[in-house]
Parts: C-alpha cells; structure tokens; sequence
C-alpha cells in the first residue's frame, strides 16, 4: 500500500512538473523573426547604456469572472478595473461577484549576488503566495516590484514603481510632497473614490462621484468625449459586461488613455478630471461635501485646491452661473444614460516621484489574443527600493519571478511562475540582448524566453511551506539550487534528480 501511495505521489508531481515546466526556447538566431508564441508567455529584455526594458507577450485567457455575465469565456483586454456603478442611491463598486477585473504583468527582481537569500531560489514563492493573504516578505528584506496593470496605471503610459517589505507592499518615496488639494493624502488620484452627499445639488442628493471626465478638454489632436466611460463610437458605457469584451483595439479607444492623466507626465497640465465637489462650491457656496482639509476657505489648503481647478476648468470661485450649468450637463448626461453610466477606478500618479521611474506601452492582437507590454526604466534610479540594473551588460545575474492576471478576479488569478536567472550571458535563462536604445529595438533580434506558468488550481501549493517541506520532492535543494535543477529534463518522468 506504501509503494502505490508513493507512485501516486510520483505521478502528482509529475503532473505538477508539466504545469510548471519552464521551457527554454533556444533563443533564435538573433536575425529572426520571432516565431508565433506555442507557451503561455514569452519574456524578451533588452538594455542600453542607461536604460532596459523589459517585454512581456502572453496569450490572453478567456474572462472566468463575473461568473454568468456575457463576458464569461469571453477573450479579450481587461482594461477597467472595479468600475463604479450607482446602486439607486450612490455610485459604488458593483457587488464582489459582478466586478470588472483587469489584465496585468508583475514581476520581482533582484541581485543573484549579495542578494536576499532564497530569493534567487525561489522567488514569488517567498512574497505575495506565503499563505496567499497577503503581499508581504517573510524575511526582513524588501525586494523590487514592477506593476503593470491594465486598467489603473497602464493607460497613463506607467507601471507602478513598488516593492514588497516584511509587512506589505511599498510604494517608493515621493520625490514631492502629496499635493493634498486633489486627493487628501497620498500619492494617486482616488481609485476608491468615495460618493458626494448633499441636498444643494443633483449630483450631490443622486450620490454622483467627486471626479468624472474632464468633457471637452483637448489632449492633442483628442477631445475627452464624455463626463463617464465612453465606448469606441462615444457613447456612454451602461453594460460594461457586453460592451467591454468587443473593445479589442486599446489605441483606438482613446477614452481609455485619458482616465485621470495625460499620455505623458506633465507637471502643469497632467489632471484630465472634473472636480465636482469644487463645482458644488463654486456654484452653491457649500462645503459639507468636500473633505475636511478643504472646508476651512480661508485655509492655504483651500486657497491653493480652488485655484488649480479655476484653471483646469476655465471657471473662477464667482463663476457661480456657469458652475451650476457645468453641474447641470453632467447630471443630464447620467439621467440620459438611464442613471446607468459608468465610472472607473484609474490609478494617475499626481505629482512627480518615483512612481514615473517605469514607463510603459502596451497593445493587444485580437487575431492571436495576445497581449503585449514593455516596461522600461533607467539601469539605476537611486531610488531607494529599485535594483540597480547597471551591472547587466558585464554579466552579473538577476532573479526575476513574474505574474500574470489575467483569467479574472480575485487572488486565484495570480498565474505565477518559477524562478529565472536574467543575464546577458548564454548560460542565463532569459538572455538580455544589448541594443543602440531600448526605445527602438528590434525585438525580432532580441533573445526570446518562452515558458509556462502555475496554474490557479495549484496556487495553494505555491508556498515557501510547501517547497521546503516534506511534499515537496525536492526540498532539501531549495536554496542550493534552482527549481530548473530538476524541473526541465524531467518534466514528464516523475523522477527527481
């Protein structure tokens, strides 16, 4: 009975092995065309002599949550996030069960050498899966995180610049104090907005958001076409769940790039909102429904939150007329919309700081069902939780351990994978190639890492617990060697070497 426990055991980490197996394409001549991608993701990277840049192409999966809603099996970008719905009385999330999820790539790097231990070894393993409540370390370390989502921060042209501690995730330092007239602390626009109150105002007794589109405004050769989601034709957005999985085309769709902020960070013109609580004000004289910072019009505070959104708006605190009318067209253009019109919960970083460290472009091939995002930053920011980059090009090594997001909504949906060693000699497993400048690389000439990924039904195996312990076959390697020690020739044997 042992011996039958134990061959079953061997055919599970089989099984296991297959799921997570690394595949290390061979890289391609290096005057290729990139062939069509047969795994679920492939990662390229490419340095300079200041910058790298990191590319992610991954095959989109079909959308499993909402459960029961028309865009279930659908394939297609998610690009909103959590977007907020009026429930009859206040616009609000939908309910946990109808929430719009958003595609993203993440990924932890950090030094081989003088690096954290274990991380080299097991990477994801030892942050954000240790027990799957948490993003949280469990070593006193802090370790560098890229974040790319599709619905908060990518639009804006950005990956958010973060890093994961012993406690939490960390975001880095500001490089400005938070400019506190536009979100009461803190470094981004409200994603969670809270609903105005009040009885001086539709948009107030009705439950409207603080912050809509700036309709009207021009960016470029583009003019903001509405006050909530619009779709590809600029129409408002009411059924988010038929309309979003037939919006494939993201650079056409010129609504989604202009949430909160504009293509490329400007510290003078960089808000593509509409402050309703300062409209309220302007056109009723009532503060009860702005925050507490800004109740007292004598305050700086209040001086300098009223001034910024004269300009953005072209209407002064006397503007009182046109204020009410302002308030007047948007209110109209929710009861149009049958009271159904859609806002979302976009990320836009306010002010200068490190979160601008990672810039970002994105595109989706609704032919191949594949996303594409490249992530690039300079080799060393001396930002104080970045890696420093800049031994890349003489061959120092970095372990690099990705997730992607992309099946739905909840933590269920962290694909993750194993450990990787980037480096630009042939013996790493994703192989940096060096360019004239990372801005215009020919990825056709770069080396390319195609692999798989942890599959969702397996995640609650993924855990440092779980590797260094009895289970695993393979534990007493773990921080003496790499999971491709045994996870690559004998992906389909079942025999640990």
């Amino acid at each position: 009975m042992k011996s039958k426990k134990l061959i079953l055991f061997g055919f599970f980490l089989a099984f296991l092995y297959v799921m997570i197996g690394c595949q290390k394409d061979n890289n391609g001549p290096k005057d290729a065309t990139l062939p069509t991608l047969n795994a679920q993701v492939r990662v390229q990277v490419a340095y300079d002599d200041t910058h790298a840049a990191f590319r992610f192409v991954w095959k989109s999966q079909s959308k499993t949550l909402p459960a029961g809603y028309a865009n279930t099996g659908k394939k297609y970008p998610g690009h909103f996030h959590d977007m907020l719905v009026h429930d009859g009385e206040k616009f609000d999330r939908f309910a946990s069960d109808a929430r719009m999820q958003e595609d993203r790539v993440s990924f932890m790097i950090d030094k081989v050498t003088d690096g954290i231990q274990g991380f080299a070894k097991a990477s994801c393993a030892m942050t954000c899966h240790t027990g799957m409540a948490s993003h949280n370390f469990n070593t006193p370390d802090i370790v560098d995180h890229w974040h790319w989502r599709g619905g908060r921060s990518g639009p804006m042209g950005y990956a958010e610049d973060a890093a994961v501690g012993d406690e939490q995730r960390l975001r880095d330092p500001a490089g400005t104090p938070p400019t506190k007239f536009i979100r009461s602390g803190g470094d981004r626009f409200r994603e969670d907005q809270a609903a105005l109150s009040g009885t001086a105002h539709g948009v107030l007794s009705d439950g409207l958001p603080r912050f809509v589109f700036n309709k009207g405004k021009t960016i470029g050769e583009y003019t903001i076409p509405a006050y909530f989601i619009a779709d590809m034709n600029d129409n408002i957005v009411t059924d988010p769940f038929t309309v979003l999985p037939g919006v494939t085309d993201v650079t056409t769709n010129r609504s989604l790039l202009v949430v909160y902020q504009d293509l490329s960070f400007d510290s003078e013109d960089k808000v593509n909102a509409l402050d309703l609580g300062y409209l309220v004000y302007v056109a009723t004289s009532e503060v009860d429904h702005l925050p507490e910072h800004l109740k007292d019009t004598n305050s700086a505070d209040f001086t300098t939150w009223s001034a910024f959104w004269a300009g953005e708006t072209g209407i002064g605190v006397a503007d009182a007329a046109q204020a009410l009318a302002k308030l007047n067209e948007v209110h109209q253009e929710w009861v149009g919309a049958n009271k159904l019109a859609m806002v979302t919960r976009s990320v836009a970083f306010i002010y200068q700081s490190d979160q601008h460290d990672i810039s970002s472009e994105h595109a989706y091939n609704s032919d191949n069902n594949e996303w594409e995002v490249v992530l690039y930053r300079r080799l060393n920011t001396s930002s104080q939780f970045d890696v420093n980059l800049a031994d890349l090009g003489s061959g120092a090594k970095y372990a690099l351990g990705f997730a992607m997001h992309d099946v739905g909504g909840a933590a269920i949906s962290h694909n993750i994978s194993i450990t990787y060693l980037l480096g630009n000699t042939e013996d790493a497993d994703i192989v940096a190639g060096k360019v004239e400048d990372v801005t215009t690389a020919n990825w056709n000439a770069v080396p390319y890492f195609d692999t798989y990924y942890v599959k969702p039904t397996l995640l609650n195996k993924w855990t440092a617990e779980w590797l260094t312990g009895p289970s695993h076959g393979g534990s007493a390697m773990i921080g003496t060697s790499t999971c491709l020690s045994c996870h690559q020739n004998n992906l389909y044997s079942g025999v640990l070497n």
